[in-house]
């Protein structure tokens, strides 16, 4: 059985699945006007691949068609990568919390939270230091909103919240002690005075429910008992003030409202597009609804997958022979100059008159058109690789191309075919990624409206050095020990 929050080993790295009660800092925070953390002194389409296995796909392919827009949900899971840095809080006059970080916070996100090859990354290149900027902003910004529309008193989102702030605390509990258990007396002192918490948490959580059926609810139970045991003696030691902690809280307890309020967003989203829309962006993106139909070799210069071993198949196994049979050798990575040689050669060929389907059959590496002479049917621009993409809709019908070099390899690019999508009010495909496309433009700028009006303060003048392997924590509190017991609502469980 698992019931895991956070999937990652790394227990600065914050997953956004979970639920947070006050505690007594926070307490604290909504009673005072201005609470500062830390001294401020002191994170569209589907397109296909090449490999040896679907050769010529964009790594965008992996982006869902359903849901919040990758875009949209980057914005709101920042703090997966992130945690937490010394904030202000302030109280807008709406009632809802203002949170405005010094630059120290900001160094202590970056430095404590952000993984160090992502730290390199920024701390290179200004651009990324302000998406990070940019990023946070507008998960904060949007989680006020929420706030102010009463998110955090729904049931549901009140549950995940309260969950989430344990975790936490859970979290910065096991950092300082590794081995922390509650004992048997204090699981059931708890579950005495709080008769309902179980039952309430499954009833907020319904993805652990199923992991409550039979046997298993009594084992969970006891879990979650030794979890709230945790974030309760995290309290009394004051971990909950600790600068990191207690403003890694604040960022989930962001993550939770913004999600929850950009979901309910999306569920409306098809009431922001209308007929018109649609059929003015297709007169208007003429290009967009560029159709090519191609074939193509791929000569890979990555590792090739092994084949399968005859020897090792069951058949084999069973058969009187299979101890004389060798195994099959590996496949050689060719270099990149035997990799555009063997390309070249085929393209010769090619251009000698050679049937290309025949060829790509016989030597593509491609292995998810190989059967099919190379062939890829109807693509639109962007849906593959750029290098791919630029090489095939530049060609005429009938027309080959040189080599293409990709991140897999060598390509050569036959068109067999261009044509114009159809036109939205007679096809539904076309309509719905319109849609769908426009939806998310419409998604991405009230976002970006809210962060643009929103009194949310994420200075970019901090520190972005990275952190030295071994250097001592920035925040105030600084953890003894790495190792951590495991439960199913252990938060680095997995």
């Amino acid at each position: 059985m698992t019931l895991n929050s956070n999937d990652s080993e790394n227990p600065n790295q914050v997953e956004a699945s979970g639920e947070q009660e006050s505690s007594e800092a926070a307490g604290e925070v909504e009673s005072s006007d201005t609470v500062e953390a830390a001294d401020s002194s002191e994170e569209p389409e589907v397109k296909p691949q090449p490999a040896a296995k679907a050769a010529v796909a964009s790594p965008a392919a992996a982006k869902s068609r359903s849901g919040v827009s990758g875009k949209v949900i980057a914005a709101v899971l920042v703090v997966v990568l992130l945690g937490a840095g010394g904030l202000i809080l302030q109280r807008s006059s709406s009632g809802a919390r203002t949170v405005k970080l010094t630059a120290h916070d900001m160094q202590v996100i970056f430095q404590e939270l952000v993984p160090p090859q992502k730290q390199q990354q920024i701390a290179s290149d200004p651009e990324e230091k302000k998406k990070l900027v940019g990023e946070i902003k507008k998960l904060l910004a949007v989680a006020q909103v929420a706030e102010q529309e009463g998110y955090a008193e729904h049931a549901d989102i009140k549950s995940q919240l309260a969950f989430q702030q344990d975790m936490d605390l859970n979290t910065a509990y096991r950092k300082k002690n590794s081995d922390a258990k509650a004992s048997d007396e204090e699981v059931n002192a708890y579950h005495l005075a709080h008769p309902k918490d179980f039952d309430d948490f499954l009833q907020g959580n319904p993805r652990f429910q199923q992991q409550a059926q039979g046997p298993q609810r009594d084992e969970l139970r006891k879990q979650f008992g030794e979890f709230k045991v945790i974030a309760d003696r995290a309290r009394k030691e004051g971990l909950d003030r600790d600068d990191a902690t207690r403003l890694q809280m604040i960022l989930d307890r962001a993550q939770v409202l913004a999600g929850a309020y950009l979901s309910e967003l999306q569920k409306n989203a098809d009431k922001l597009v209308s007929d018109a829309d649609v059929e003015q962006y297709y007169t208007d993106h003429p290009a967009d609804f560029d159709e090519v139909r191609v074939r193509h070799i791929l000569i890979s210069t990555e590792p090739k997958e092994e084949p399968e071993d005859e020897a090792g198949s069951k058949d084999a196994k069973d058969s009187k022979d299979a101890k004389d049979k060798k195994p099959a050798e590996k496949p050689r990575t060719l270099t990149k100059d035997e990799a555009r040689k063997k390309a070249q050669d085929l393209l010769d060929r090619i251009r000698k008159g050679e049937d290309f389907a025949k060829l790509a059959k016989e030597n593509t590496d491609d292995t998810a058109s190989k059967d099919k002479g190379g062939e890829y049917d109807f693509f639109r621009r962007g849906k593959m690789v750029p290098e791919f993409d630029k090489a095939a809709f530049a060609l005429k019908p009938g027309e080959v191309s040189d080599l293409v070099e990709t991140q897999f390899g060598f390509h050569i690019i036959k068109l067999e075919e261009r044509r114009t999508a159809p036109n939205p009010s007679t096809d539904q495909k076309v309509r719905q990624g319109i849609v769908d496309k426009l939806k998310q433009e419409k998604l991405e700028q009230q976002i970006a409206q809210i962060a643009k009006d929103s009194p949310v303060v994420v200075p970019e003048d901090f520190d972005a050095t990275p952190k030295v392997a071994g250097q001592p924590q920035t925040s105030s509190q600084r953890p003894r020990g790495q190792g951590r017991s495991r439960s199913a609502l252990d938060p680095a469980s997995a």
